[in-house]
């Protein structure tokens, strides 16, 4: 029997296709939609809606990212945790990679954080007896507080220009444009959803300037400008994405 999809689908079928493989492509979808589509079906799906990767026969390539994602990673794996770049990344390019994902992906191409027990790794230490002396008396004691401590509701502005808010200890961070939403809807950003800047100001926190989007929408946005430098302007640029998915559709069923 042949399988049916939605038009949400296809849509994201036909925005991630480019430049990847079609494992590559069943595993981001199975991600984002919690199905079992094979790397068969799929091959069958492009066939008939004539979707195109562009990618060579031969592998030869880096996996689950493009280029562009793979440069990403690499001048923002380091400090972060596989959670934190996975939502980074996903936020970024409209993706759906999951921490699972990224762990396996880091591991293959030899990319690290940085941080003690990032990676899901126990220290190679573990559990052996101490064969070193010295060092204690620059260890922390209990209720020592280091000189570059900073207390929870700290501000810092990340790599990508966003400010962060420290919301818990020891160092747990969180964007500050995602509370403000959260604060003035009185719920929190839906999973899969990212929240913009309608102005694409990062500084600014009016509630009325930070829009709700699909990880779906935001890609389609970013592919075709619609993020302006007005709040309006990219408020009806979400409209315009949305049209722009539903045409998409309707040209593939034809």
């Amino acid at each position: 029997m042949r399988r049916k999809y939605t038009p949400e689908q296809l849509a994201f079928i036909h925005e991630i296709a480019p430049g990847r493989y079609a494992d590559e492509i069943v595993e981001l979808f199975n991600a984002r939609f919690g199905a079992n589509l094979t790397v068969g079906q799929l091959r069958a799906l492009k066939k008939n809606h004539n979707i195109k990767s562009g990618v060579p026969r031969s592998r030869g390539g880096d996996g689950l990212f493009t280029k562009e994602q793979r440069e990403f990673i690499a001048q923002h794996v380091a400090g972060r945790h596989n959670r934190e770049l996975a939502d980074l990344i996903n936020e970024r390019f409209g993706l759906s990679v999951t921490v699972k994902q990224i762990k396996a992906w880091k591991k293959n191409h030899g990319y690290s954080s940085g941080l003690k027990g990032s990676e899901g790794m126990a220290p190679p230490n573990k559990g052996k007896p101490r064969t070193w002396t010295g060092g204690e008396e620059t260890r922390f004691k209990k209720g020592h507080i280091p000189h570059n401590y900073m207390p929870v509701g700290s501000e810092r502005v990340n790599a990508d220009g966003y400010v962060d808010v420290k919301i818990a200890d020891p160092n747990k961070w969180r964007g500050k444009h995602l509370l403000v939403w959260e604060q003035h809807h009185g719920r929190p950003v839906p999973k899969g959803y990212a929240v913009i800047f309608g102005d694409g100001n990062r500084r600014n926190f009016d509630p009325e300037n930070l829009i709700l989007v699909s990880r779906q929408q935001l890609a389609v946005m970013n592919k075709h400008g619609l993020i302006r430098n007005n709040a309006e302007l990219t408020k009806t640029g979400v409209i315009m994405a949305d049209l722009l998915q539903k045409i998409s559709a309707r040209k593939r069923k034809r």
